[in-house]
């Protein structure tokens, strides 16, 4: 994979955003990956430095352990300190600026935070690649993610599995449980990917999408229901 320059990433066409969410602890822009990318997405997300960035996995925007089957997510450190939670040892690292450009192939278990330890505002850019596989994950995807679950976190919202699931199954994007117990095997994604299966089937019978109409730009919503239509 070529990596542009810091520089054109950071001067990336703004698609989307910024969005504010989680009580205003979390913000993310959606952008135009660089060709040389090959990527489905292009995010720039930031912490916001204060109290909830102090709560650090408890966050709201740190996501459970969980893998990509089909694709990497890439990112590097612009400002701040992250903290990531990685492989089947569930490792914990922290990255700055300094590390430079980080990838997570597909299979590999990991989750972002919020560094409880940064002093200032910690901002990421992170990119999904490549960019030909059957369920990819794109800037619509994350955005109908991160605003339902803030949603949730400040109160707004009711947490639904069967959108969540549903949502997940569509991006090949697996939780995994009890990562240290080796013994277990493949049964750490497996099972976890059949429930999660199971909640999107029940779902899709009853109407749910992949995207919900309330945090969709309107072009993109009608965009989506005719390709389903198709």
């Amino acid at each position: 994979m070529a990596i542009p320059p810091r520089e054109q990433l950071e001067t990336a066409k703004i698609i989307a955003g910024p969005f504010s969410l989680y009580s205003n602890s979390f913000e993310v822009e959606f952008l135009e990956p660089p060709p040389t990318l090959h990527a489905t997405v292009l995010m720039k997300a930031t912490y916001i430095y204060g109290p909830k960035s102090l709560l650090g996995k408890s966050h709201g925007q740190s996501p459970p352990l969980h893998l990509h089957f089909a694709q990497s997510e890439s990112f590097f450190v612009s400002s701040g300190l992250l903290g990531t939670t990685t492989t089947w040892d569930n490792v914990d690292k922290a990255f700055t600026p300094a590390d430079g450009v980080q990838e997570f192939p597909p299979w590999m278990p990991h989750r972002f935070w919020p560094h409880p330890e940064a002093k200032e505002d910690t901002t990421i850019y992170v990119w999904a690649h490549p960019d030909q596989v059957q369920q990819p994950m794109d800037w619509l995807f994350f955005l109908n993610l991160l605003r339902y679950i803030s949603d949730v976190d400040e109160g707004k919202a009711k947490l639904d599995p069967f959108y969540i699931m549903t949502v997940q199954h569509a991006s090949a994007t697996a939780l995994v449980w009890f990562p240290r117990q080796k013994w277990l095997g493949p049964l750490r994604w497996w099972v976890p990917w059949k429930i999660q299966g199971g909640f999107a089937a029940v779902g899709k019978m009853f109407g749910y999408k992949a995207l919900l109409e309330k945090y969709t730009p309107k072009e993109e919503w009608e965009n989506y229901l005719r390709a389903k239509r198709a």
